[in-house]
């Protein structure tokens, strides 16, 4: 929404509401979404330094604003979610299994090893988000006490799977 020369961004569930409260002001443009929250979220960290300290007003240029409209418009590929920090760890995951894969084989061409050490350095990812809960993409000082918690206790699962089958593999290769 537009009021003056401020830019609010926010979650509501009654937009009518919220735009009358805001007289004179304008609503630029809106998203609705099944995670309010952690998208509006996603959007303050997005804008931290143009906000006004302690609210959810903001200090906009005309690119900012167009840019903020894409990510309103799903024209973006920001992630809308929390639960798209699972997809981003497993992206992650998976680079560092190739990545690892790749290495280990070229230098010691022993297939089982090298699988055993790409599923180990796949796992990293996923701890990262069982201890930090998210990858930076949100200020916890925005988001709710515990709405991180099945984030990292999926992170927690997987990266327990992913220990377990490299342990089943460096028994097999060491068998």
């Amino acid at each position: 929404m537009k009021n003056g020369d401020l830019y609010k961004l926010g979650c509501t569930s009654d937009l009518k509401s919220e735009a009358s409260k805001m007289k004179p002001g304008e609503i630029i443009s809106s998203y609705k979404t099944k995670d309010p929250k952690a998208f509006e979220v996603r959007l303050l960290r997005l804008y931290k330094k143009k906000r006004i300290p302690d609210t959810h007003y903001f200090r906009l240029s005309e690119s900012e604003v167009n840019n903020c409209k894409k990510h309103l418009e799903g024209k973006s590929s920001l992630p809308k979610s929390l639960n798209d920090e699972l997809r981003i760890g497993l992206n992650g995951s998976l680079f560092f299994a190739s990545i690892t894969f790749i290495i280990s084989f070229l230098m010691n061409k022993m297939f089982v090893f090298s699988f055993f050490l790409s599923t180990l350095f796949a796992s990293l990812p996923m701890w990262s988000l069982t201890i930090l809960g998210s990858f930076g993409g949100y200020d916890t000082d925005d988001l709710t006490l515990f709405s991180t918690v099945s984030n990292r206790f999926k992170g927690f699962l997987i990266a327990i799977s992913m220990i377990s089958f490299a342990y089943v593999l460096f028994a097999f290769f060491h068998f």
